[in-house]
């Protein structure tokens, strides 16, 4: 897509503006809704030992086995894999839908509505009266935890300046290291506060509490300008928009561009055909790493049990511990990922810093895999193997796969191709989630993180085949389409509104 000197004339503040309280205030109100995901997600890691006993659902009296893909597994596996990998099957309907409505209708027309889906169904799965109302009601928290990934990283880039852009968007994700760090901490609460068979129903719910207010927030923004712009053809609101997030007090015309045409006749098909190069990097490159990612951190606890950290006398000790080593993981190494992420992405590069990250996930996950027997009687070294590919997962893919869609598709279609790239990655993320249990029982948890490693090698391949380098470039600059398939993909030389120009 070409941007006209126009727009480009419309855009120019906002592309070369310095770092604004208005851009705070919307990291914060797309970043709460992040908090929210990742604390609904993984939040059940701390739930799973109760609702798997007597105080939950009762799974551990589950018998029999069942054929699954030609092995036979047990039962109880099947069920407490549908439970864990809910969401993430959701999440795979919610991202696509969104994704294509906030590119037909606007981002601001159905922003809130994905968070007000995840406050009513997170309320209903915790109201919960078995394991088969549990796991619909989390499939409909994963539509609105879908739902949520094309919008509020679409909004947040298109809010952003070039030479920020990276850090805002990365901020934005980053708010799951928080929601990590809650749901660990609000697991150790519950089941000191609550008897166990209530505590489980206070972690889930507790996940709506910061979300209601967010929704206010959320509706109370404004359309960002490049789709007031490029797509309605709205200048004046464009400009209004873009006055506001810089606290500037420029002028605002009535005047209106051609862009409207182009939105009543583009081809979404056709426009993705054009993308396909990045259509498809972004997508399998996701779909990798959320494989490797959920399919490890939402099985933390039954990690750390293998290891014999997790286990207790009482039931009450082994969530305790789990709820520690959870917290532990995700300060000492989840945490500081995502933060190291924001403050070197503008500078390093999303293309640098995704391939960076998978190989060392590759080379951490081989180590554990190879060395696993030896690993496993050594608790600290175990950890710190483990914890390594947790740090540079979030330092790199983690952060990297979720910004590289809204800076590598035009406007048109910049939430579609995000929600497509979102959605297959969830799938993906909920295929291993579902299956970690059973394949450690038929590859055996060394076998299982072999296989992890040969999925990072893969996605470091795919990032350097199709990805570009986007680091200070504008929006229109960087979702500039390849001209001549998959080894045209570099971006265009910075002229005009460039990271150069800017203060």
């Amino acid at each position: 897509m070409t941007s006209s000197n126009s727009e480009n004339g419309v855009l120019e503040p906002l592309d070369r503006s310095g770092l604004k309280m208005g851009h705070v205030k919307t990291m914060f109100v797309a970043g709460m809704g992040f908090f929210t995901d990742a604390y609904l997600l993984f939040v059940l890691t701390v739930a799973s030992p109760i609702l798997a006993s007597s105080y939950g659902f009762n799974l551990s009296a589950i018998k029999g086995t069942s054929l699954l893909f030609g092995y036979t597994v047990p039962t109880v596996q099947i069920i407490e894999g549908a439970i864990s990998s809910a969401v993430l099957f959701g999440a795979f309907v919610g991202a696509l839908i969104f994704g294509h409505i906030a590119d037909r209708w606007g981002r601001k027309k159905v922003y809130g509505l994905e968070l007000a889906i995840m406050i009513v169904f997170t309320i209903l799965s915790a109201l919960s009266v078995n394991y088969v109302m549990m796991i619909v009601t989390r499939f409909i928290v994963g539509i609105g935890v879908g739902g949520d990934y094309p919008i509020s990283s679409t909004i947040m880039s298109e809010y952003s300046s070039s030479k920020h852009r990276g850090k805002l968007v990365s901020m934005v994700f980053a708010m799951q290291g928080f929601g990590l760090v809650s749901g660990a901490l609000v697991g150790l609460a519950s089941i000191y506060i609550l008897p166990l068979a209530d505590s489980w129903r206070l972690m889930l719910a507790f996940g709506a509490i910061p979300a209601i207010y967010v929704v206010y927030l959320r509706r109370k923004l404004m359309e960002t300008p490049r789709f007031s712009l490029q797509v309605e053809g709205d200048r004046g609101k464009a400009e209004k928009a873009i006055g506001t997030i810089t606290g500037s007090s420029a002028s605002v015309s009535s005047q209106t561009s051609t862009a409207k045409a182009r939105y009543q006749t583009k081809d979404y098909a056709r426009m993705l055909r054009k993308y396909m190069v990045f259509v498809l990097g972004t997508t399998i490159s996701w779909f990798i790493f959320d494989m490797a990612f959920y399919g490890t951190t939402l099985n933390n606890g039954f990690i750390l049990q293998n290891i014999g950290y997790g286990s207790a006398s009482t039931l009450k000790g082994t969530i305790f511990n789990t709820a520690i080593g959870d917290t532990v993981l995700a300060g000492i190494f989840a945490l500081p990922g995502y933060w190291i992420a924001v403050g070197s992405i503008d500078w390093l590069g999303r293309r640098t810093l995704q391939i960076v990250g998978f190989a060392v996930m590759a080379l951490s996950y081989i180590v554990l895999g190879i060395e696993y027997s030896f690993l496993k009687t050594d608790l600290d070294l175990f950890i710190v193997i483990f914890g390594i590919s947790y740090l540079f997962g979030n330092i790199g893919p983690n952060t990297t796969t979720f910004i590289l869609p809204t800076e590598l598709f035009p406007t048109e279609i910049r939430s579609t191709g995000h929600g497509i790239a979102a959605s297959i990655a969830k799938l993906g993320a909920g295929i291993f989630t579902f299956l970690f249990l059973i394949l450690g029982t038929i590859l055996g948890q060394s076998g299982e993180f072999e296989l992890l490693a040969i999925m990072a090698a893969i996605g470091a391949v795919v990032t350097i085949l199709t990805i570009r380098e986007t680091k200070g470039l504008t929006l229109e600059q960087s979702s500039e389409a390849p001209s001549m398939g998959i080894w045209d993909f570099k971006a265009p030389a910075t002229t005009g509104m460039n990271a150069s120009r800017e203060q």
